[in-house]
């Protein structure tokens, strides 16, 4: 089974590659150019490897939420590379790839939280033990204020871009592409129907700004 995992929800990216167990990947703090960015990464993986993109069986990319144009250049690169191939394609809700690093968590609930701008965080609440097909049990957004209220208590752990100024942690991989390719490689395992076309998930309705009248 060989596949391959697409993150550029939000200005830390990643991308990694499943090859019959063996697992290989690339991290990196994008400069907001993810467009000129990702492909270089996918290829440096694929060459390191020996194998072109049609010897994919399937591709699996984040879905936001995150930065508008950030989550739309990881989707359509995987569109793109499926295309002529017909590989399965796999969409992973971004809250969900951050909430799986802590799936060894049996008793809290576990927070994820992305930056949406504005001093709002993006949450996503997701229940114990989670999983590959783990779906939140409240989501919503909230003022970077309403965390440590809301959510920092011995109930909850939190996770995610939006936890450096409530934990002090900071500077890590806060979505590790190799549990992109974790959840993927368990869904297929689990013989989930792949998807044919994928959608991102926005925090709030993108901002369209209408033409100037000439």
């Amino acid at each position: 089974m060989k596949i391959l995992g697409i993150d550029t929800s939000t200005a830390f990216a990643g991308v990694g590659l499943y090859v019959d167990g063996d697992v290989s990947t690339r991290s990196w703090q994008s400069q907001h150019n993810h467009g000129r960015e990702v492909m270089p990464a996918v290829m440096e993986l694929l060459d390191a490897a020996g194998l072109k993109a049609s010897d994919l069986d399937a591709v699996a990319a984040a879905l936001g939420p995150g930065g508008f144009s950030a989550v739309r250049v990881g989707i359509a690169t995987a569109h793109g590379l499926v295309a002529p191939t017909g590989a399965r394609l796999i969409g992973v809700p971004t809250h969900l790839l951050q909430a799986y690093t802590h799936r060894t968590v049996t008793t809290k609930h576990v927070v994820s939280l992305i930056p949406v701008g504005r001093n709002q965080l993006s949450f996503s609440v997701f229940a114990p033990p989670i999983s590959a097909s783990s779906e939140a049990v409240e989501f919503g957004i909230c003022e970077e204020s309403e965390v440590v209220s809301r959510f920092h208590d011995n109930d909850h752990v939190l996770c995610g871009e939006g936890t450096e100024m409530h934990t002090g942690s900071g500077n890590g991989v806060v979505r590790p592409p190799e549990h992109l390719l974790d959840i993927a490689l368990e869904r297929l395992e689990r013989g989930e129907i792949s998807d044919s076309f994928l959608e991102p998930i926005y925090s709030r309705p993108p901002t369209i700004t209408a033409p100037r009248a000439t």
